[in-house]
């Protein structure tokens, strides 16, 4: 047990609750795990401060080191800085985990940072630009594909193009499908994924969204109508470039899409086919009623959530924070962990940063 950081720290019932969060599990299902009633567990989260002995349970239950329950909470997350998508059957419960796990990630990646030099972000200034219609958002995409350098073609990787910009993109793992993403809008800007989501177009869709939301909304109150369809409008463009897009498209045939060229666009571009067929309202290529129309097509074949040509475009996963963690002498990580209250375990099962130790310390795996 850390004595003298126990000795020496006032406890701190709110990295209780911090850490109760994170893990994703209610007071009743911590006080269940102790043994205890929901309103002992209420108490210790007012600052009621543990035994020593039912401090070794909670950082048990909650892979953490009993040091985290005794250190200020540097990084808490302010609703500013903060872009979660709304979502009516997303409870507060739920929002408050992600929340969490956000706040856990950020101590990491600032106690990385003194460790790694990682790219310097590059997210354009937009401050003062009129957004009032859909062509504003239009130029602005246009403007960061040329601040970027991409080019008219197809963007390979969003999850690179994301790291490239200093951007940290992780996944968060063990929650259900009412979370899509949450971007955190710090010196350095994070983007918080579900992996439950397995759609590798609705993957760099979303990762688009976010993107879109550090680009336009530093400083705003986001979840609303008008900002996340600002946002869905900014990843549409950002991957599929209008002037592009429009010698590109599949002409209809008649009044009927041509299925088959569709898939061979959409694996070119990897975005949706609901993607295509809402950029090509947008810019006029087909009428709303026929859009309306493929958009039924893709209800009727059951294609909501997984659509044909999914399976040959190649999956993304976020790598900068992990190879930032493998840079790491086994020393140097473990006294990351010492310093954040933290064990390897709970960032294994949280972020899905998997160090493989030489040597590592029986109480940085389970308190």
């Amino acid at each position: 047990m850390e004595q003298l950081v126990i000795n020496d720290h006032e406890y701190r019932g709110d990295k209780l609750k911090l850490a109760r969060m994170a893990k994703g599990l209610s007071c009743e299902e911590l006080a269940a795990t102790l043994g205890k009633t929901k309103q002992f567990v209420s108490k210790l989260e007012k600052g009621a401060k543990p035994s020593e002995s039912l401090l070794v349970e909670l950082s048990r239950a909650l892979d953490i080191q009993p040091g985290f329950l005794f250190s200020e909470r540097k990084y808490a997350l302010e609703s500013d800085v903060c872009h979660f998508r709304s979502k009516k059957s997303r409870t507060q419960t739920l929002t408050n985990s992600i929340l969490a796990r956000a706040e856990i990630l950020n101590l990491i990646i600032s106690s990385l940072e003194e460790e790694i030099q990682f790219p310097e972000v590059n997210i354009p200034e937009i401050s003062g630009t009129d957004l009032t219609s859909p062509n504003d958002v239009e130029r602005v995409a246009e403007e960061c594909r040329r601040s970027w350098k991409l080019g008219l073609g197809p963007i390979s990787s969003m999850v690179k193009l994301a790291e490239s910009l200093g951007v940290i993109v992780a996944h968060v793992t063990g929650v259900d499908d009412r979370v899509d993403a949450f971007t955190v809008h710090n010196n350095r800007p994070v983007i918080i994924r579900n992996d439950a989501k397995k759609s590798i177009c609705r993957f760099r869709s979303d990762i688009g969204h976010e993107l879109g939301h550090l680009v336009m909304h530093e400083g705003i109150v986001t979840g609303d109508k008008l900002t996340e369809s600002q946002a869905d409008h900014f990843s549409s463009a950002l991957l599929a470039p209008r002037t592009s897009f429009i010698k590109e498209f599949p002409r209809l045939r008649g009044k009927q899409f041509d299925w088959n060229a569709l898939i061979a666009f959409k694996l070119r571009w990897k975005i949706s086919l609901k993607m295509s067929i809402y950029r090509a309202s947008f810019l006029g290529l087909i009428s709303q009623e026929q859009a309306r129309t493929g958009y039924m097509h893709l209800n009727t074949k059951g294609f909501t959530k997984v659509e044909p040509g999914d399976e040959h475009i190649p999956k993304e996963a976020p790598g900068m924070l992990n190879s930032a963690v493998q840079m790491l002498d086994d020393n140097t990580w473990l006294n990351i962990m010492e310093r954040t209250g933290l064990t390897v375990q709970m960032t294994r099962e949280l972020f899905n940063v998997n160090k493989i130790l030489s040597n590592p310390k029986p109480h940085l795996k389970v308190v």
